[in-house]
């Protein structure tokens, strides 16, 4: 990454707008929270208006508690968000940029992302979607600092917070940090509230979590070095508990690698999905490519991923204890067969990186 070039690609993106949109498609977590806060922050420092507005509840303690702790302006609008108001739109920590009821009606003025960078049905005006970092944060942090802007009085001091807690919670306690994630780390370390670190990183596991834990390890199935593990069904207010379970089982050792998944029920719009969560020690399994051969709608990168499948068919369906039994076995049975497939994904993956190469070289 140069972060000096990709600091000014940003702010000649930026300059072309007066009013920026900044979705949080997925979950919101501590990563795609801090560098929503981090853009926010720049398009402050050059006089652009902006909102952070995220699509899902924030589920998980830990990030309420950074929302509110920092004192973070995120709104939430579930569904579609009205695009009205604003000239332009950006996405982080997202593989994908494009968002109905506005990809069609707005310009992606940002996309950046750490995971493998993929084609994406949206073009944007400076695009940073690459996995040299562990998060999306890293990136935030590095451009900040190309800046010379971290920003003034208590806010730099919160956004520089945010992003130790996105970068600390995307590498699994810098389990799996990169070079880039220590760098940004550096930088930050003069600037953040320890006192609201610690607080936020020693938050016990939640009553929920630990029912879901319970769950998990009474309905379960091994199969050769994986575990399944499903929560039956869970208000989407609490989809963040899958993660924490997955979590959970990877690192008591139940195996190699662990996928949970639950039936997340949308009492606001009435509607279903499938969501599945992959924690794995295995630094070799290509999880974003694993999960590409299951569905599009979703992704990952060393360690873990996650995907979704949409079932708001089925939710009128009046027999809740007969649809999670389906979708349970549809589920593991999906899962075995990804196992089974795993050499002949790494292949396609490691042919596919070799193209790579050979064409930029070639290139060159």
């Amino acid at each position: 990454m140069n972060a000096r070039k990709s600091s000014d690609r940003l702010l000649e993106a930026l300059a072309r707008y007066h009013n920026l949109l900044i979705l949080i498609k997925g979950s919101p977590d501590p990563d795609v929270i801090a560098s929503s806060f981090a853009l926010m922050a720049v398009c402050d420092h050059i006089g652009l208006k902006s909102s952070i507005v995220a699509l899902a509840e924030i589920s998980h303690p830990q990030n309420r508690a950074i929302v509110k702790s920092l004192e973070i302006p995120l709104t939430i609008e579930k569904g579609a968000p009205s695009p009205h108001g604003y000239d332009a739109y950006a996405v982080l920590d997202f593989q994908s940029a494009y968002t109905k009821g506005v990809s069609e009606k707005l310009p992606c003025a940002v996309h950046i992302d750490h995971h493998a960078e993929e084609e994406d049905d949206v073009k944007a005006d400076f695009r940073l979607v690459s996995d040299q970092a562990g998060a999306a944060s890293t990136y935030m942090t590095l451009i900040l600092r190309e800046l010379d802007l971290p920003p003034r009085g208590s806010m730099r001091k919160a956004v520089a917070t945010a992003l130790l807690l996105g970068i600390q919670t995307d590498t699994d306690n810098l389990r799996h940090a990169t070079k880039l994630d220590y760098e940004a780390l550096q930088f930050l370390s003069m600037m953040v509230d320890e006192r609201i670190v610690q607080k936020i990183s020693n938050l016990p596991l939640s009553e929920d979590a630990l029912r879901l834990i319970s769950t998990a390890m009474s309905d379960h199935e091994t199969y050769r070095d994986w575990f399944f593990a499903g929560l039956s069904f869970i208000d989407e207010s609490k989809r963040d508990n899958i993660a924490i379970v997955a979590d959970f089982l990877l690192v008591s050792g139940e195996a190699e690698t662990v996928a949970v998944f639950a039936i997340i029920e949308k009492k606001s719009r009435g509607g279903l999905s499938l969501d599945v969560s992959f924690r794995t020690s295995n630094s070799d399994l290509d999880l974003n490519g694993l999960i590409k051969s299951i569905t599009p709608n979703g992704g990952g990168r060393a360690y873990k991923g996650a995907y979704q499948v949409n079932l708001d068919y089925f939710a009128s369906c009046p027999d809740r204890e007969l649809l999670w039994k389906a979708v349970r076995l549809t589920t593991i049975e999906t899962l075995k067969a990804a196992r089974d497939n795993v050499r002949f994904i790494e292949l396609r993956g490691f042919y596919r990186r070799m193209k790579g190469k050979i064409e930029s070289i070639l290139g060159g």
